[in-house]
């Protein structure tokens, strides 16, 4: 187990550097961090830019300085003279390391946050950044989230719904709203059974005008889809998509909503994002397409054929909806496949839209020989041998292309002859020497299923002992 120490401590040993050694700031806390390294002290949660009081006495940490006037602020009646410099020089200081924000919290930043936004709930001028502190202080330190903190955040979400005259502070509330739930089971479950999920998605549709909390809030919504705590065995990341499905109809609103911010890239891409993450049922892949998904994926990629984000997320969220089988059959009558392959050769420098088009080709082609024989005719094959050659060193974009190329071979014999002229051997055999076990898999069925010389190894042949009896 790391042995560790606290702040105060390193602290000390830092300015006995400076006054017992006559060593500059600079110096005395690279002794320091050598020091205790040499001890085998885990220094991770430890501040180390610092500087000396103006006597040279003491260890200043800006942080705590600013945290100390917001304090003052909050026990009294806050203007925005008294607090706009100390909360932008505690936001960026929580920005620096997972350290700060354990320093700041450790001196009761929460606590003082949560008074302080209380205080300022009905001033949007001092309400925005101290709601922007608020998010910075919980960025990957979401422990510290309180039912009051829970209660505060979404009142505020309620009362901001419609609100526009201060288009920051709808921005900061889902920022905030994110950081609850990233990594952390517990406060998604909490924040749901309070109702946070028709909250999120009346703001959602509330704030449809502002593109940045648009942004915000929908990675806010997205985080309860997600199944990433480590720390739980089970999450309800399938049960809250259905909950935003079924009870708040969002997978409609954010087609819609796409639809009205197209010509913003960024946002645009964050709803296909949250719409992705929603079809997690054959059956909420159809209510997509009966609300136009289609139609809007192939509109972005016809559209906006320079937009690689656009174009990534589109084609990741085709890859969704065609997991249905139904889905999957319309698509290949409605010219997916061509703008697929189109955008694949014209972004192949981009390993993102190399790999979101690859996987996109691999559900089209799965199971379906017909699919197979369309999407090489259409020139898919090529196009991904292309981009597995460009882009070697990438080992998501290896195993995806081919899984691909496999999907595509596996019912169509004669689709074979077709890659061999791309010298697909020499590609795959590529695959294997650079990135090894972990796409080896994936590319000896594809040396397979190509009937290409492939080295499999019996793992076993269950030629042991007979049991003594």
């Amino acid at each position: 187990m790391a042995k560790v120490v606290s702040q105060e401590t390193f602290d000390s040993v830092v300015l006995e550097n400076v006054l017992e050694f006559d060593m500059d700031i600079e110096d005395a806390i690279n002794d320091a961090i050598k020091e205790f390294e040499s001890q085998g002290v885990h220094l991770g949660t430890i501040v180390k830019n610092m500087h000396l009081s103006e006597d040279k006495q003491n260890i200043i940490h800006d942080i705590l300085v600013a945290l100390e006037k917001i304090k003052c602020a909050a026990d009294g009646s806050p203007s925005e003279s008294d607090i706009s410099a100390p909360l932008a020089t505690f936001s960026a200081e929580c920005k620096v390391s997972v350290a700060h924000r354990v320093l700041a919290n450790k001196n009761n930043a929460y606590e003082v946050l949560i008074k302080l936004i209380k205080k300022v709930q009905g001033d949007p001028a001092l309400l925005a950044p101290s709601v922007k502190a608020m998010g910075a202080l919980m960025e990957q330190n979401s422990d510290i989230l309180t039912l009051e903190g829970i209660e505060l955040l979404l009142d505020l979400l309620k009362d901001w719904t419609t609100r526009n005259e201060e288009s920051r502070v709808p921005e900061y509330l889902g920022r905030w709203s994110t950081e609850c739930c990233l990594k952390h089971e517990r406060n998604r479950q909490t924040m749901v059974t309070a109702g946070s999920l028709g909250i999120l998605v009346a703001f959602l549709k509330g704030q449809k005008s502002n593109s940045k909390a648009i942004r915000t809030t929908s990675k806010a919504i997205r985080a309860f889809t997600l199944d990433d705590d480590m720390r739980q065995e089970y999450g309800k990341a399938h049960e809250h998509a259905r909950l935003l499905v079924e009870e708040h109809g969002l997978i409609p609103l954010c087609l819609e909503m796409i639809k009205d911010w197209l010509q913003e890239s960024d946002t645009a891409s964050e709803l296909l994002s949250t719409v992705s993450k929603l079809c997690v049922r054959a059956e909420y892949c159809q209510e997509a397409v009966d609300h136009d998904a289609l139609i809007v994926i192939n509109d972005i990629l016809v559209s906006f054929p320079d937009h690689a984000s656009l174009n990534k997320q589109s084609m990741t969220f085709l890859k969704t909806l065609v997991g249905n089988d139904k889905v999957k059959a319309e698509a290949m009558k409605t010219g997916s496949p061509q703008l697929i392959i189109a955008a694949l050769a014209k972004h192949q420098a981009i390993p993102g839209v190399c790999e979101a088009a690859c996987s996109a080709i691999s559900f089209l082609a799965l199971r379906v020989s017909d699919h197979a024989k369309q999407l090489m005719q259409l020139g898919a094959g090529q196009a991904i041998v292309q981009a597995m050659k460009v882009h070697s060193n990438q080992k998501q974009l290896q195993k995806l292309g081919c899984m691909a190329i496999r999907n595509l071979v596996s019912r169509v014999p004669e689709n074979q002859q077709m890659f061999i002229e791309y010298n697909v051997e020499d590609v795959i055999h590529a695959a294997l020497e650079n990135h090894g076990e972990s796409v080896k898999d994936v590319a000896q069925a594809a040396l397979r299923d190509l009937d290409l010389k492939v080295n499999l190894v019996e793992q076993w042949r269950g030629t042991g002992h007979e049991i003594s009896r």
